[in-house]
């Protein structure tokens, strides 16, 4: 068993992406792969075991950097590789120390890591990126809260102008612009939930409860448009942690988009399901609509995609962010002619 544990070490460190070389509170090394052992021109079972200082030559002892980092603690960043191994020649790499240490904080032996500077320089690009779109995102956010003021204004002033117009040949126009005006301001409405944090309400609360307040919502207007729904609750489901408004918002999307893809006569069945050897609660909503092919399912989820001309193809994104943030999942199964299943996974508290 030892040799088969050693055996997966080995092949694990030989698929790290960067070089890696670990030695002892002794100086001995103990930890050497393969981008490493290739750099210096030597095999694993040649150095492994075998103090450093036997490898760099006793007259580099006192200036190498990963000696250093193993007596004092310091680490080190943005090295060149031959200060920690002299003879490699390689310039396309930059090495660092690091300690490591016990759960005392004791240091119990030290690591270089030699990565390629072509990944490096993808990892800060990387980052850079990151910041500028938290950037954009917050500015976003600041100049919709902004948009919101004059469009207020507009749309004051269209119902009074179409008051003034009423009968008259404009009034189809100020009807037009405010149907408009009433989407711009569900857009805004969207992104605006979208941009808030994951959730600030936390409480414990059952899912039950939950789904048939949600049931209570829907039913008139299932009813209006004449369709069966049916919920069915498990007994004895234990309580979840989250916000219970948001978790609300995320389902009444999902039941929204289902409405919308059934007829008259069509079906919809809400049923939550539990069993003590799971760590998620389910919760499954299944229609009889038209359904989805697999391109629609792989682009619901995506930003401003709809398939319907009023949508604004944000309130299933909505509702993927408010379920991820509660450390939940989605996932969606459908097929055309045959109806959609939206299954959400909640954790429960312990």
């Amino acid at each position: 068993m030892i040799g088969l544990v050693e055996g997966w070490s080995s092949l694990a460190l030989d698929h790290l992406p960067v070089g890696l070389l670990i030695i002892d509170r002794e100086g001995f090394i103990r930890g050497i792969n393969q981008v490493l052992t290739g750099l210096i021109g030597l095999k694993r079972d040649q150095v492994t075991g075998l103090p450093l200082e036997e490898i760099i030559g006793a007259g580099q002892t006192g200036s190498n950097k990963l000696l250093q980092t193993l007596a004092s603690g310091r680490e080190f960043q943005h090295l060149m590789p031959e200060d920690v191994v002299p003879g490699i020649s390689s310039n396309d790499y930059s090495t660092s120390t690091h300690c490591v240490r016990d759960k005392s904080e004791l240091i119990m032996g030290a690591m270089a890591l030699f990565t390629p500077l072509g990944r490096q320089q993808e990892l800060e690009k990387a980052v850079i990126k990151a910041e500028k779109l938290a950037l954009l995102g917050q500015l976003a956010t600041e100049m919709v809260h902004e948009i919101r003021n004059p469009l207020t204004t507009i749309n004051g002033f269209l119902q009074l102008l179409q008051r003034d117009l009423k009968g008259t040949p404009g009034e189809e126009y100020i009807n037009l612009m405010l149907t408009e005006m009433v989407r711009v301001n569900g857009l805004i409405k969207q992104f605006l939930q979208l941009s808030r944090p994951g959730y600030s309400k936390r409480k414990l609360y059952s899912l039950n409860e939950l789904m048939n307040d949600i049931f209570l919502l829907v039913e008139s207007e299932a009813l209006h448009r004449k369709l069966d729904i049916r919920l069915v609750t498990a007994p004895d489901i234990p309580p979840i942690l989250g916000d219970n408004e948001q978790l609300k918002q995320a389902f009444l999307n999902i039941i929204k988009n289902a409405f919308d893809a059934l007829s008259v006569g069509g079906k919809l069945c809400m049923q939550t399901l539990w069993n003590n050897h799971e760590k998620f609660i389910q919760t499954i909503i299944t229609d009889t609509g038209v359904g989805m092919d697999e391109q629609t399912i792989a682009n619901m989820l995506h930003p401003f995609f709809t398939t319907k001309e009023s949508g604004t193809g944000l309130g299933m994104l909505i509702s993927k962010k408010i379920i991820d943030n509660h450390g939940g999942q989605i996932n969606i199964q459908s097929e055309p002619g045959k109806g959609t299943t939206v299954t959400v996974l909640l954790p429960v508290v312990y």
